[in-house]
């Protein structure tokens, strides 16, 4: 199927706010869209496909975000990922998409936990191209938005690394990421640059750069040195969600204060968006906890910090740390 998105063209030098699970839900992306308006696209943390059946619409819509599915321009700029495999009931999952008037959709090619890789979904899809293939062209032949895919390098190994580029490219995806690891690598090395780069050589569409972006000074650098189209940005992005911001303004410099007053900002938001949804003090706890991972990384008596923070046993212990930096 022709792609017929209303959706113009990724511009060169974007930065997206990468998916990760647990955290991309629709209280965070509130914040970063309230707080940072300088990302230029964000993503949804991924939906899994059922292999039986298939979810309410509101389940899909609730996913998303209710209140952020009301604004065709957080649409246009949020990318919906979903993760599947060859057993899921992807079709209908596509077609209920549709019909919802989501613009954008990711497919998921390189979440590596075992959880997922070990029921045929995430970065296990690359261990067979055939079974790929098909799943890719049938999504577009019902999709008619835009089109994209965040892969790895390889599962055990990169030897089919160019063969996968080029299956995405022939069979209509319009965009591709590229994590520079292995499945089998996790996080555990640095990312390889050079594979995006290789990405950039042989693909007809956009080749966006992820892995091991932690600096505002990484963003040109893999620009420059994997002549990437875009930059996603992970984990670098929780520990510090305004690098949009400070990149788009030239402000490379911050002291300790300054972070720690960023740091302040961030939360006390984010708990705002998360108490409008009447999340339990436990729930609250355990969503403040996941995306401070990072944040504090690079300040001095950071690990102290960070152990107060994780030892909290209440939200309230949590934030008072917070509002005490």
């Amino acid at each position: 199927m022709t792609n017929t998105s209303p959706l113009p063209s990724v511009p060169y030098g974007s930065l997206i706010f990468a998916p990760m699970e647990g955290i991309t839900d629709e209280a965070f992306r509130k914040t970063i869209l309230k707080l940072y308006p300088e990302w230029d696209y964000l993503a949804t943390d991924f939906l899994r496909v059922p292999s039986a059946g298939r979810y309410p619409l509101k389940h899909i819509t609730r996913h998303f975000g209710a209140e952020l599915s009301e604004f065709d321009w957080v649409k246009n700029k949020t990318m919906f990922q979903i993760l599947t495999s060859h057993r899921a009931f992807t079709i209908q999952m596509v077609t209920d998409l549709v019909s919802l008037g989501y613009p954008w959709l990711d497919i998921n090619l390189g979440c590596p936990s075992n959880t997922v890789t070990k029921n045929g979904g995430g970065s296990s899809l690359l261990l067979d191209l055939n079974t790929l293939r098909s799943l890719i062209k049938n999504i577009r032949e019902h999709f008619t938005g835009r089109l994209t895919a965040k892969i790895r390098t390889g599962f055990h190994n990169t030897l089919e690394f160019e063969d996968s580029i080029r299956l995405l490219n022939d069979e209509g995806v319009e965009m591709i990421t590229v994590h520079g690891r292995t499945r089998d690598m996790m996080y555990k090395v640095p990312a390889e640059w050079s594979y995006i780069e290789k990405a950039v050589k042989i693909s007809k569409v956009p080749i966006v750069g992820n892995g091991d972006v932690w600096g505002l000074n990484d963003i040109d650098r893999m620009l420059k040195e994997t002549g990437c189209h875009a930059v996603m940005i992970a984990r670098g992005a929780l520990k510090a969600p305004w690098i949009a911001q400070d990149y788009k303004s030239g402000n490379f410099q911050e002291s300790a204060r300054e972070r720690f007053d960023k740091i302040q900002t961030f939360f006390s938001e984010y708990k705002m968006q998360l108490e409008k949804e009447n999340i339990s003090d436990r729930g609250l706890l355990k969503q403040s906890k996941s995306v401070s991972r990072y944040m504090l990384d690079g300040i001095e008596n950071s690990e102290l910090i960070r152990r107060k923070l994780l030892l909290s046993q209440t939200a309230s212990d949590f934030y008072s740390i917070i509002e005490n930096l």
